[in-house]
């Protein structure tokens, strides 16, 4: 359920569940997972027609959408189980990572798109790809700006801050992706070379950002698995919910079962 970001988190949890315990995650062949990626069946996948084989599953829901639960994962392997809902929490495949980092391969389609915005950015500034150090940038504001649910988006020093991470990298240039490419250009510091991109689907940014070097994250789930995916440095905004508010509860209390070990949180 939800949207891209959301079915990561949820199809890389239920495989990192079934591999904790030597099962398979049975996913669906017209899953978005599945059409964005080049699953293949494998000792903890099947890639189901109907998804049949879970139709008398028993279900074990989360205590928090962004925090680990371990009542989660308590059952007997011999069980059919669907796990349920959001499990954004990194805890539930951390011991897959590999596994799944084979399994989330783009289709041709889409990593051709991404292969044509790389080869027109380099030759924009007449340089090759061992020649400089391209990082993703992700903006997500939209409906979280305005709401009264607790989000809280990430603010420009918060990309000042990030940016200056990577100010001494070889030759950077930063590729923004965002759903607000007005405040992005208004924001985002003018003292770097940024390519603001428009125009793709969620799945082609997405690739696009993960084949970059490294990543500034902001918020929301799209940005955490750019993130996760991009697979270099990766730096996230601290304060995504406002304290006391409902999307605080989901989170644990230091936020450390949702933000991935090792990213830099500025």
């Amino acid at each position: 359920m939800g949207r891209l970001g959301n079915h990561l988190f949820q199809g890389a949890s239920g495989f990192g569940i079934a591999a904790s315990k030597n099962m398979k995650f049975v996913i669906r062949e017209g899953d978005l997972l599945n059409k964005i990626f080049k699953l293949k069946n494998s000792a903890h996948l099947l890639i189901s027609k109907q998804g049949q084989e879970c139709a008398s599953a028993s279900v074990r829901g989360e205590a928090r959408a962004s925090g680990f639960d371990p009542n989660v994962v308590n059952f007997k392997p011999t069980t059919t189980v669907r796990v349920a809902s959001y499990l954004q929490s990194w805890k539930y495949f951390y011991n897959a990572s590999q596994e799944l980092r084979e399994q989330f391969q783009f289709r041709d389609h889409i990593q051709s798109r991404v292969n044509e915005i790389l080869k027109g950015i380099l030759q924009k500034y007449n340089t090759s790809r061992e020649n400089v150090t391209l990082i993703a940038v992700h903006n997500r504001r939209g409906d979280m700006v305005k709401n009264n649910f607790g989000y809280q988006v990430a603010t420009k020093e918060y990309f000042q801050k990030a940016m200056q991470v990577f100010s001494n990298y070889s030759s950077p240039i930063f590729i923004l992706c965002s759903n607000d490419l007005a405040w992005s250009k208004a924001n985002i510091p003018k003292t770097h070379t940024v390519e603001f991109i428009s125009g793709n689907t969620a799945e082609v940014d997405l690739a696009l950002m993960a084949s970059c070097d490294h990543m500034i994250s902001s918020v929301g789930s799209f940005s955490w698995w750019a993130g996760w995916l991009n697979n270099g440095t990766v730096t996230y905004y601290k304060w995504p919910a406002r304290e006391g508010s409902n999307l605080r509860a989901v989170y644990s209390s230091d936020y450390m079962d949702y933000f991935y070990p090792n990213w830099i949180g500025l």
